[in-house]
């Protein structure tokens, strides 16, 4: 009789072992799920301009108004150079892009006009929001007056006329997405002549909702 009860007790023992050995591992399974999701916590924002890049002159036919490339009779007097500025690596997805758009006009003339395309993607792990576009002048002699959309002199007049098509603001991108953009730069009667300016632009954005 005692033999049945010490063998009853020892299967009870055993049996609980095992219990305790199954909840332990249940207990480590949970740490790793909470590690999973801890890593989620930590997924990037990021975006920036990308290539392809380019700048070009155009003029309107004062006969026609048709656009067309080039500055008007052929000249060679305007020089545009458009390029991208302060270049960074995104931690979660490994892809680069530049967080400024630097646009040099000289030697700029009333009515010269430049169109510059350009890429913006997504190069973090999270969808987007572009909430604002920056557009100044590093000298601080012009400053960016929204309303008029162009770079203003001191007494508010504009110089140079920007518009950037489709509109940046607005625009949601997911992880990894491109999108294309112009950016028409048109110089007014208010410049200075036998001048060199310089435009950057620069984008706001926030996690999609």
């Amino acid at each position: 009789m005692k033999e049945k009860i010490l063998t009853f007790l020892t299967c009870i023992f055993i049996a609980m072992s095992i219990s305790g050995f199954t909840y332990a591992q249940w207990n480590d399974t949970i740490v790793v799920r909470n590690t999973m999701t801890l890593g989620q916590w930590n997924d990037t924002l990021n975006m920036g301009f990308v290539y392809p890049l380019n700048c070009t002159e155009y003029h309107t036919n004062p006969y026609t108004g048709k656009l067309l490339p080039g500055e008007y009779l052929d000249k060679d007097v305007g020089k545009c150079e458009c390029q991208y500025k302060d270049l960074v690596t995104d931690l979660g997805t490994g892809i680069s892009a530049n967080k400024t758009l630097n646009i040099t006009i000289t030697n700029a003339y009333p009515s010269y006009e430049v169109h510059c395309n350009f890429t913006v993607q997504n190069i973090g792990q999270l969808p987007l929001h572009i909430n604002e576009t920056v557009i100044s002048d590093p000298s601080a002699t012009l400053t960016w007056n929204s309303t008029l959309s162009a770079l203003v002199d001191a007494d508010d007049k504009p110089v140079i006329d920007i518009t950037i098509t489709p509109d940046l603001v607005c625009n949601n991108l997911s992880s990894e997405a491109k999108m294309w953009f112009e950016l028409v730069i048109h110089i007014t009667q208010n410049a200075e002549e036998c001048h060199q300016y310089t435009l950057q632009v620069k984008i706001m954005y926030e996690e999609a909702p």
